[in-house]
């Protein structure tokens, strides 16, 4: 009797909906709490029971986050450290995953697992031997340093994933096209890129969204303030007595404005292109 009634409320469209939406809401709490603790002041924030909802919202700590600490700087660097890694990833991902999808070669799978072994090492354990690399280099607080360990993060994944992409791609149009008197480079350019770049276009955007969220590499690497990227400089608002809450609530606001509203513009495309090599045609 209890299976078959737990078979019933299974069975219903509306137990999917309340699932997913209590999962959600758990999901969205700390967020939540992080964009009401901005509009709270700093003794509403101490007081004690807490308040959930602000009782006078104020736009103070806004104000004192964007002029207490370099915030547009943050941003910037933010900025140049993400495209960067994308800009090289996305061009020698490409290349890299076409090649070993369309051209094989003796040891060509062995080079693919060795790509995704890089990933299988936990990031942290290496924060040690780049340190000391960048430190021989003359590297160490600079942004260049952040964009090679973003780019040894983001690019081995994206070879992986075009890689896929590739593989599904119909071999008849390449062969073709070479028939034609298209170069190697020119098929890729004229007759593949065309057709998969919905699914190019979602793992930059994934490969963008990891770097922007990066926080050890750039904490770890980079001293000074003016070189800093947003999610370090967040940790500007911590103080050696004091850590203030509402303005690092509204730097975290600030910092997810920018990643937030480009998924929602961009998630259409993005989930066109992780489905794109689902079916073959």
């Amino acid at each position: 009797m209890i299976r078959r009634t737990l078979d019933r409320i299974l069975e219903q469209r509306l137990t999917a909906y309340v699932v997913v939406s209590f999962i959600l809401f758990f999901l969205l709490l700390p967020l939540l709490w992080m964009v009401l603790s901005s509009f709270k002041t700093m003794s509403e924030l101490f007081q004690s029971p807490p308040t959930y909802w602000p009782h006078d919202f104020t736009l103070e700590a806004y104000s004192q986050a964007w002029n207490k600490a370099p915030l547009p700087t943050y941003l910037l660097n933010s900025t140049i450290i993400a495209l960067v890694t994308v800009a090289f990833t996305l061009v020698a991902g490409t290349f890299t995953a076409y090649g070993l999808s369309q051209y094989k070669f003796k040891g060509s799978n062995t080079v693919l697992t060795l790509f995704i072994f890089t990933r299988v090492i936990p990031p942290i354990s290496l924060i040690l031997p780049f340190y000391v690399v960048f430190l021989k280099l003359g590297l160490i607080n600079t942004r260049t340093a952040v964009i090679i360990y973003t780019i040894y993060l983001s690019y081995p994944l994206m070879v992986w994933l075009l890689k896929g992409f590739f593989d599904d791609f119909p071999r008849e149009l390449i062969d073709a096209a070479v028939i034609d008197g298209a170069s190697r480079t020119g098929t890729l350019f004229r007759i593949v890129l065309p057709v998969t770049i919905l699914a190019i276009m979602a793992v930059a955007v994934m490969a963008f969204m990891w770097t922007w969220n990066e926080f050890l590499a750039p904490y770890l690497f980079i001293n000074s303030d003016e070189l800093k990227p947003l999610t370090v400089g967040i940790y500007y608002f911590v103080g050696d007595e004091l850590t203030y809450w509402n303005r690092m609530s509204a730097a975290g606001v600030i910092a997810v404005i920018p990643s937030i509203t480009f998924f929602i513009l961009a998630q259409k495309y993005i989930v066109k292109g992780l489905t794109a090599g689902a079916v073959k045609s």
